[in-house]
């Protein structure tokens, strides 16, 4: 029996490729990013940053916590400490998106923007995905599809940067973003958010079951958001994605 998460990957490689490989990541690799286009992103990923806040504490008020002497071994316990270590995590990037658009110059023109329909759309996958009648392993695939495709993504990103560059002659995708998500920190916090949602589609969802295609349906309602959610960038060159 495959994993959920390996079969999830497997499910629509040129989508999962699309949202990963957009031609906006090699832009913000090679210092060819336009202003506005890195303001707008910065904005919304900041506005998404806080929708997943919310997501987090939905998902930790469903979880029954265990009181039992297994309470940190349990898939519930678990979980709760997964979506607790989210919260913490958001809250730290959250802060650094502002920091960096602080120091850039940026932060009012990214904290007075709103959210795009891409963004919108976003806060209702998070909504539904968190929805009381939803399992809760819905709600930790679209947590892991989410992570899963910015991992990869900003890996492709930096594949394409010159990794020679000094840090003086650094932009601040470069300098910033690009580490904040390719780290081996990030990498491993990732896996683990996979494994759980593996142990609970093993342990707790049958493979043919309902619970199964309800996580597909979220995996590629994610891969769509994620190709659409990069801004658009104006080219001269026909880009291709290797």
């Amino acid at each position: 029996m495959p994993s959920l998460t390996a079969h999830l990957l497997h499910l629509d490689e040129s989508a999962l490729k699309a949202a990963t490989q957009h031609p906006f990541l090699e832009a913000a690799a090679t210092k060819s990013l336009e202003t506005e286009r890195l303001q707008a992103w910065l904005a919304q990923d900041r506005l998404y940053a806080l929708a997943y806040t919310n997501f987090m504490g939905a998902l930790l008020a469903k979880v029954p916590i265990p009181t039992g002497s297994d309470r940190e071994t349990s898939l519930e316990g678990r979980a709760a400490d997964l979506f607790i270590d989210c919260l913490v995590n958001i809250r730290t990037e959250s802060k650094m998106f502002e920091e960096t658009a602080d120091a850039e110059g940026w932060l009012d023109d990214i904290c007075n923007a709103q959210p795009n329909r891409h963004t919108r759309a976003y806060q209702d996958l998070f909504a539904g995905a968190a929805a009381p009648q939803k399992p809760l392993i819905v709600g930790l695939t679209v947590l892991w599809a989410t992570e899963e495709c910015y991992l990869r993504a900003w890996k492709h990103a930096k594949s394409k940067m010159d990794l020679s560059l000094k840090a003086k002659d650094k932009d601040v995708m470069q300098r910033t973003f690009i580490p904040n998500w390719t780290s081996p920190e990030f990498e491993a916090f990732v896996r683990k958010i996979g494994a759980l949602v593996n142990k609970f589609g093993s342990e707790r969802s049958a493979e043919d079951g309902w619970e199964w295609e309800e996580c597909e349906t979220a995996w590629r309602q994610v891969l769509w958001l994620e190709e659409s959610f990069w801004p658009s960038i104006k080219t001269d060159k026909k880009v291709t994605f290797e």
